[in-house]
This record gives structure tokens, C-alpha cells and sequence, in this order.
């Protein structure tokens, strides 16, 4: 299945191909291996879609590569690379110039579809963030460059309501997305407790808020490594928020699989 554009796939096959050609020269412990071996899945999802054979096929040589001993890395990379290299191939020999799926539009079951749901317009995405403002308008500005209109409360005005009035107020978005930032720390109440970071307190409520307002089909967390997870919320996958570029193909994924209007080939 086409989802990208030829032009776009070609150069993120390209990439991917390139970058995994140029490990033999990195240590097979450095954290690049790590961070290539998990751009090669989520890059061949975006061109390819995420059931699609092509990443069924690449799948188990990635799992095997990263289940493998530090010095059998570059053997596995080796293959990886081969199989990007014949992906290039067939988008460049087989792809029209034009020509690219429109991916359906998926209503979580048993909830209304976005169109439904008290009039949002599928467009909106409300992100909610702590202290790390930088990481804040990263996303919001990403979310724009897939056409998308990311809501941020304090930009909001306020009109005399409390926070809770003014969240319940302009929370009427498609998808909320989360970002759990060490802003803080805490622990258990013990005389030396062990202190961890966490992020601020209006975000975990906030994510309670929309995962009870929007289902967990539709709200997703951004985790900078380190931070604290809720108790409740483990288990749910959530997006790791690293300084790469990954978690904007893993974010436009989850947006385009709860039926938001992305189009992948912004991405790039």
C-alpha cells in the first residue's frame, strides 16, 4: 500500500539506508544502533503503511538485531540495509509519480466519530505541557505542519473561568496529546526518600481528564526518558520524547490511525 508520495518515500528510504550504511564505523554499543534500529520500522510504516508485508518482512531482522550480541550488530545492520536498499528499488521502479492512498478515516470502537462528538472539528489537537515550553512549541509547531490546530489552554483566554472552567470550556479537541516533562520530583513520604522526576501535577490531571473526556485512543503521552509514569497509566504505551525526530513518526501514526486528516508526507 502507498502512503507516501514517490518523492518523499524515496528520500526517507534513501535516509534510513544511508544512515544504517554509515554504522560500520560507530561502536555496536553506542545508542545510534538503538536509535536506527527503531527509525527503520517506524520510517518503513510511513512509506508503507503499519500492516503492511514490508514491515512484517523487516520486523524479525530488527528484533533479531536487537536481541543480538553488541558484535554480531553490524552482520544484522548489513541485511537491514540490503532489505531498505530493495524497498528503494521497488518505490523507485514500481511507484507512480502522484499517486498516493488515502488512509480511512478509523472511529474507535464503540465511540462516536469525531464528527459526532459534540461538534469538535477533527482538525484540533489540545497539548497539555509543564515547564518545558521549548518541547511545547516543538509539538504544537509540528502539529501545524501537519495541518492540524493545536490548542494550548494558556493561550486561551480566560473570560473569568478557574482553570477546570477553561479547560472544560475549549478541551472540546479530536485528540489530546500529553507531555510528561521531569518539571518536578517526588517520592514516597519516607525519612531518606528515593526522589524521581516527574512532571507537574495539572499535567497528570489533565491526562486523567482527557483519557476520561476522549478515550485513550485519543490522548497519547510524550515521556522524556527518566520521568516518572503515573501508577495508573502503566502499561499504555506511550511515546518516548527524545531530542531525534522519531516521535513525530510515531505521534502522525497515532494521529492518523485515530482518523485526524495527516498527511504523512509532511513529515519529511
Amino acid at each position: 500500500m502507498q502512503v507516501l508520495s514517490r518523492e518523499k518515500a524515496l528520500v526517507l528510504l534513501a535516509k534510513t539506508r544511508d544512515e544504517g550504511a554509515g554504522l560500520s564505523n560507530v561502536s555496536s554499543n553506542d545508542p545510534v544502533w538503538e536509535m536506527w534500529l527503531r527509525n527503520v520500522l517506524v520510517r518503513t510504516a510511513a512509506v508503507f503503511g503499519d500492516q503492511s508485508t514490508h514491515v512484517r518482512e523487516i520486523a524479525h531482522l530488527v528484533t533479531a538485531a536487537q536481541e543480538a550480541q553488541s558484535w554480531e550488530r553490524s552482520k544484522h545492520s548489513g541485511r537491514i540495509v540490503a532489505i531498505i536498499d530493495s524497498f528503494h528499488s521497488e518505490v523507485s521502479d514500481l511507484w507512480s509519480d502522484d499517486t498516493v492512498t488515502p488512509q480511512p478515516s478509523v472511529a474507535s470502537p464503540g465511540r462516536d466519530s469525531l464528527d459526532t462528538r459534540g461538534g469538535a472539528a477533527n482538525d484540533r489537537v489540545f497539548v497539555v505541557h509543564g515547564h518545558d515550553h521549548g518541547r511545547m512549541q516543538a509539538v504544537a509547531r509540528f502539529l501545524e505542519q501537519l495541518g492540524l490546530r493545536p490548542i494550548i489552554l494558556h493561550e486561551r483566554p480566560s473570560s473569568g473561568d478557574t482553570i477546570v472552567e477553561k479547560l472544560d470550556r475549549h478541551g472540546d479537541a479530536a485528540y489530546a496529546v500529553v507531555l510528561l516533562t521531569p518539571d518536578d520530583v517526588g517520592g514516597l513520604s519516607s525519612s531518606q526518600p528515593a526522589l524521581k522526576p516527574r512532571a507537574r501535577q495539572n499535567v497528570v490531571l489533565e491526562l486523567g481528564y482527557f483519557i476520561g473526556r476522549l478515550g485513550r485512543q485519543r490522548t497519547c503521552a510524550l515521556v522524556v526518558e527518566g520521568v516518572e509514569i503515573p501508577s495508573d497509566y502503566s502499561g499504555v504505551v506511550y511515546i518516548p520524547l527524545s531530542r531525534s525526530d522519531e516521535w513525530r513518526f510515531l505521534l502522525a501514526r497515532e494521529l492518523r490511525a485515530a482518523g485526524l486528516p495527516v498527511d504523512m508526507n509532511k513529515i519529511v
